[in-house]
């Protein structure tokens, strides 16, 4: 492969500050890259079917629960913004006629979401396009390739998260 952004930074960081090790660097920085790569690529996905990112991760939330209907919190874990974020979500997917809220029949604090027709239909065309870009994204890894990258995201997942918590 020829070279990137990343190794252009490494060279940098090599030559600046010695003590760093580069390889860390280049993990970091790659993974960085590729964050803003996959919000990107997605985003543009989702915004294809007239959705944000966002939007498109309440969708395929309240699809997965199908038929059951799901409170603010429990499309919020799935979305990770804030509440206030989530509450602009399903505000504006629900002006987009592709859910509905209704009280909370227990909790008056809450309300509860469930797609529309037209929202479970939508859910379906998402669900198959971000499958085929998935496909397209990971054409050149293999399987066992796809098994180790997993684990291996799986692990710096909890290295981020404990060292969040240390904070």
């Amino acid at each position: 492969m020829e070279e990137d952004r990343v190794d252009r930074l490494v060279e940098d960081i090599k030559r600046l500050r010695p003590a760093i090790d580069p390889r860390l660097k280049a993990v970091a920085a790659r993974l960085l890259h590729v964050s803003d790569l996959v919000q990107r690529y997605y985003s543009g996905l989702s915004e294809r079917f007239g959705v944000s990112l966002s939007g498109l991760a309440a969708i395929t939330a309240l699809a997965r629960q199908a038929p059951r209907e799901l409170t603010l919190t429990e499309i919020n874990r799935d979305v990770l913004v804030t509440s206030g974020g989530i509450t602009f979500i399903v505000s504006r997917l629900e002006e987009q006629g592709l859910l509905t809220r209704k009280p909370h029949p227990i909790d008056s604090r809450a309300v509860l979401v469930r797609l529309t027709s037209r929202g479970r239909r939508l859910a379906d065309q998402l669900i198959e396009a971000v499958a085929t870009a998935d496909a397209e994204v990971f054409v050149h890894l293999g399987d066992t390739d796809r098994r180790t990258m997993d684990e291996l995201l799986r692990h710096v997942e909890a290295g981020i998260e404990t060292a969040m918590r240390s904070e």
